[in-house]
């Protein structure tokens, strides 16, 4: 990772631990060591993030961004994965769900007219 990567990640992780220690000593919570680590990764991956959506406006931002493949991978996957979610809940469940919905209102409308 670059360095113009890795400080502005160490700098949010750095100010994620601080606000993360601080509200868990004013509520009297104990800290969570899986928290702190996951600030320090998510904090790298935003700065990546970033990175990565700027870039196309910024050609020199892609110079600064060598080594982080795994984000772009991550960001395809992730990608992959919301659009998936979406045709399926747009293309299958919203047919699938308005054809039972249709079948049980008329059931229960049935049911009803019979009482």
């Amino acid at each position: 990772m670059d360095k113009a990567i890795l400080i502005p990640s160490v700098v949010l992780a750095a100010l994620m631990m601080c606000i993360y220690l601080f509200r868990c000593w004013r509520s009297g919570k104990e800290v969570n060591n899986a928290v702190l680590i996951s600030s320090i990764l998510n904090s790298s991956g935003i700065v990546c993030g970033i990175a990565l959506a700027v870039s196309p406006f910024f050609p020199y931002v892609k110079g600064l961004i060598g080594g982080i493949d795994i984000y772009i991978v991550i960001g395809g996957v992730a990608v992959l994965f919301v659009s998936s979610q979406a045709v399926h809940k747009d293309v299958i469940k919203s047919t699938r769900g308005s054809a039972v919905n249709k079948s049980s209102n008329s059931d229960g409308d049935k049911a009803a007219a019979g009482s």
